[in-house]
């Protein structure tokens, strides 16, 4: 059994599981702010774990999934399987916008660095870039072959990145929007990304339960995939000073990881059902999850750095490739989709080690790695597994293998793939 942490406090109030949940800080009290199937969306008083007047009932009779909370604290944005955004104030909870051109659930919202933009991604296989304080649609996004399931602004504005069922993640300049590199190729659907602090690299959890690193200059993946979880990545957050990851799972866990060595930081966060949200708190001291138990539960992991960080069993652990730095340069033109400019990782010699990179320095302990497992016999097939460098984007074009499964499965349970809630 592995050693788990404890919840510090709990928040019970929905009647059905959580979609998303997000810290805000408003006039110096620390809330959280949480979607639910209930067709609610709820605010929490995190130093008095209860919740913060009534719910807000705007959606109707449609599941809220996707949120986003202005800086301040003062606008909450929430997405519903009816393709509807409504922005409200987080006090009064009176409407003050809806946006409505997607015609399918919206997944996941976000706010750009500088609050003027806003981004959603949808079921319906789009991303939107909307004026976050006209409403005025800027961009509309139609590239991915099938849902558009996580969105995230890079931390200094000049990038998008949108991640999809068709089993890539896009790369978009947030001005012009055009794309920036070739598709980042998975392996398979694409459920959450985040971005380092630096703009400089992403991070990508996916249904194989793996969590991908990139470099968002050249597109080129950084070292082997972190086999996290036992099941399907549903959510991931990265630390403000962007020294931890967090992981949600359909595995009943939640999972910390340090990105200077890709190695379980402190205890795992146990819960008894699928695990479906995950976040940071400002200070980065807290961890908030929810899932399939309808409950919110808040975690204090501010002293970790003192457990031994091998308490995953060894078969989740990937072997040690750090995030590298050498590759990780910008190409000469980072509006153009050249070729050339991206290296492939599988034309460098076996055995290649990859210089670590000094991104943060909580996890000092050191655990064993087992052998990496061996190669797949799919590399021999380029069309089934390619690299962003190597794969022509027009070949794309076509949905995968994976995407055609996956939609036959998701005519037989709709809006519950991303979150994994499936009776």
């Amino acid at each position: 059994m592995e050693p788990s942490l404890s919840p510090i406090k709990s928040f019970r109030g929905h009647t059905d599981w959580l979609s998303r949940l997000v810290f805000s800080k408003h006039r110096n009290e620390l809330k959280v702010i949480s979607t639910s199937k209930d067709h609610t969306v709820r605010i929490w008083d995190v130093e008095a774990a209860n919740q913060v007047g009534d719910t807000f009932e705007g959606h109707g009779s449609s599941q809220t999934v996707g949120l986003a909370v202005s800086m301040d604290g003062r606008k909450n944005v929430s997405g519903a399987e009816d393709g509807k955004i409504v922005i409200w104030d987080a006090d009064t909870k009176e409407i003050i916008r809806c946006l409505s051109h997607h015609t399918d659930c919206v997944l996941c919202i976000q706010f750009s660095p500088d609050e003027k933009r806003l981004a959603s991604a949808s079921e319906d296989g789009t991303l939107k870039i909307w004026d976050a304080d006209t409403g005025e649609l800027v961009f509309d996004v139609d590239d991915h072959q099938n849902q558009v399931w996580t969105v995230a602004f890079s931390p200094n504005g000049t990038k998008i990145a949108s991640g999809s069922a068709d089993c890539t993640v896009r790369i978009w300049n947030t001005m012009t929007g055009k794309q920036q590199t070739q598709p980042l190729i998975h392996d398979t659907y694409v459920c959450s990304i985040v971005w380092s602090p630096d703009s400089r690299r992403l991070i990508s959890g996916c249904g194989d339960g793996q969590i991908y690193f990139w470099s968002a200059p050249t597109g080129a993946q950084l070292g082997s995939p972190l086999c996290a979880h036992s099941d399907m990545v549903t959510s991931l957050a990265i630390s403000p000073d962007g020294e931890l990851i967090a992981s949600a799972s359909v595995d009943s866990t939640a999972r910390l990881w340090s990105t200077a060595t890709r190695k379980p930081f402190g205890r795992v966060l146990q819960h008894a059902q699928r695990v479906s949200t995950i976040a940071f708190s400002p200070n980065g001291q807290l961890v908030a999850t929810g899932g399939r138990e309808n409950t919110i539960f808040l975690w204090d992991i501010s002293q970790e750095s003192t457990i031994m960080t091998n308490s995953v069993s060894p078969s989740f652990v990937s072997p040690a490739s750090n995030i590298t730095s050498y590759i990780d340069q910008p190409s000469d033109s980072s509006d153009s989709l050249s070729e050339s400019s991206t290296p492939a990782l599988d034309e460098l010699p076996d055995g290649t080690e990859f210089p670590s990179e000094a991104v943060g320095s909580r996890d000092a302990a050191s655990t064993p790695v087992p052998a990496p497992p061996p190669k797949s016999p799919w590399k021999r097939f380029p069309m089934f597994n390619g690299s962003a460098a190597s794969v022509d984007s027009k070949w794309w074009k076509f949905p995968r293998i994976c995407s055609i499964m996956y939609a036959t499965f998701r005519s037989l349970s709709k809006y519950e793939h991303v979150l994994i809630l499936i009776p």
